[in-house]
């Protein structure tokens, strides 16, 4: 019988970011991870050849000034090491804004992190709001058009398909409406918060809009 011990694992890591942490773009996060696996004493694996990268992915960006309540990354560690204490060691080492909410093992041959994932859920909070009835109006022509036309970056894209659910999920007339949106991820299109936010007629600059779940193909959460 094999006793052979695997020489790599491979972990799915679940975290949130706050308020703190929103204008880090994606690839200053990649630089905080690798900069987090190193206080925390993680042997994080490298890729082979000339320039070797570490190991690590993460399953979607986070477009910059949003929050988060669910990020997943995944960590190849080579030797393998005890899950809870690498929930306990990272979240010694993660900065102010940033909590490590769960870790699991992962098979190394399971399919890339990005390529499971189907789509992001948000919530859009509008501040001192007045008009709820017209905001409540904007949702429904944009759930009636079939075009809803955005140029980003001086490509011009139909945003309408790539939102399946949009509401407003609770409405405080005084003070501020909350919508919610289920937006595809997937190579073939992703949609952005702060895209559709402009698409209600909404500033994103003046809106909070944070990231509730991550939806993939293998499982609801």
């Amino acid at each position: 019988m094999s006793t052979d011990i695997p020489s790599k694992q491979r972990l799915r890591v679940r975290f949130t970011r706050d308020e703190t942490l929103k204008y880090i773009g994606h690839l200053d996060m990649a630089r905080t991870w690798q900069r987090i696996a190193r206080r925390a004493a993680l042997p994080l694996a490298y890729s082979e050849g000339f320039n070797p990268q570490p190991k690590l992915s993460f399953a979607a960006a986070l477009p910059v000034g949003c929050t988060s309540d669910h990020e997943e990354l995944d960590l190849v560690l080579s030797p393998p090491c005890v899950i809870d204490e690498v929930q306990a060691q990272l979240n010694r080492a993660v900065p102010p804004g940033m909590k490590v909410s769960s870790i699991v093992e992962m098979p190394l041959n399971a399919p890339a992190l990005q390529m499971q994932l189907a789509a992001a859920e948000f919530e859009i909070t509008v501040e001192g709001e007045a008009a709820i009835g017209l905001l409540s109006e904007r949702v429904l022509q944009f759930l009636a058009a079939t075009e809803v036309m955005r140029d980003r970056r001086g490509k011009v894209y139909n945003l309408r398909p790539l939102v399946q659910a949009l509401s407003i999920a609770s409405a405080q007339a005084d003070r501020a409406a909350v919508i919610r949106s289920r937006l595809q991820a997937t190579p073939a299109g992703t949609g952005r918060p702060d895209e559709l936010a402009a698409a209600l007629g909404l500033d994103p600059a003046t809106v909070k809009i944070r990231r509730t779940k991550l939806i993939f193909l293998d499982k609801t959460s």
